[in-house]
């Protein structure tokens, strides 16, 4: 039955009889029972919901990490980074005094050549290194380099003191013995270790936090040692270069 002018529309709902009315009773939800149309699913939008916000967080870690990947081999490509090379390039004695009863004082100056090949990277020298003269792993003596910045494309060279004064007790075993007859035989077998804290620097600002650790190595055989001021030969040098991010003392 179609409303007219003047019959007013039908009520939204339907009021139900008293509950106390026989043959009506009442739903669990009382007189207001929820409506719901056939496509609600409560459970199913949550679930829609959770996975998108997956979806987002996904592709967003995943378009950052390419973009910082991508910036890394950007810069890496520009700047162009070299390892740094180091040589010892002379080696002069200034005293030697090696005593019958293996009573040692010993004066060398070792000159060492660093060469920095890159562009961009000037490479910072601090406080803290330090280089040793070793025969068969025993200490000689010792010194330091000194800590400077060194500029793009630059060769240096740095002259390094080695001074020690070694007892006979010092000595262990027959180590004494050993290089008095080695330095008769005109070839001493001998190993520089240097040691050095390092940062690297593009204009003023330094890149690491902490210094970085360089330790070279060089074995070598020299061919005199008890006349001071005199050239020394130099034959089969060795290298071995190592790195590591935190300088160890």
């Amino acid at each position: 039955m179609h409303s007219g002018p003047n019959h007013p529309p039908p009520p939204p709902y339907v009021m139900l009889q008293d509950q106390g009315a026989p043959g009506h009773y009442p739903g669990p939800h009382g007189r207001n029972p929820p409506r719901f149309n056939g496509q609600y699913r409560p459970n199913g939008r949550r679930k829609n919901t959770c996975l998108r916000c997956y979806c987002c967080f996904y592709c967003c870690f995943f378009i950052t990490l390419v973009v910082i990947i991508a910036a890394l081999v950007i810069s890496f490509i520009i700047i162009n980074p070299h390892v740094p090379e180091y040589k010892i390039n002379d080696f002069s004695v200034k005293a030697f005094n090696l005593t019958p009863d293996l009573n040692l004082h010993a004066h060398f100056v070792i000159t060492v050549k660093a060469e920095n090949p890159n562009k961009q990277i000037s490479i910072i020298y601090g406080k803290g290194s330090s280089v040793t003269l070793l025969y068969s792993g025993m200490k000689l003596c010792s010194g330091k380099v000194p800590d400077f910045t060194q500029p793009t494309k630059n060769t240096t060279m740095m002259n390094v003191d080695l001074k020690g004064d070694l007892k006979g007790s010092d000595f262990g075993g027959s180590l004494g013995e050993s290089l008095m007859e080695k330095m008769k035989s005109d070839r001493i077998p001998l190993t520089v270790a240097v040691r050095v804290p390092v940062n690297v620097a593009m204009g003023k600002m330094h890149v690491l936090k902490d210094p970085m650790g360089i330790y070279v190595n060089c074995s070598m055989v020299v061919n005199n040692l008890s006349q001071p001021d005199k050239k020394v030969g130099i034959s089969d040098k060795k290298y071995d270069i190592d790195f590591s991010y935190k300088f160890k003392h």
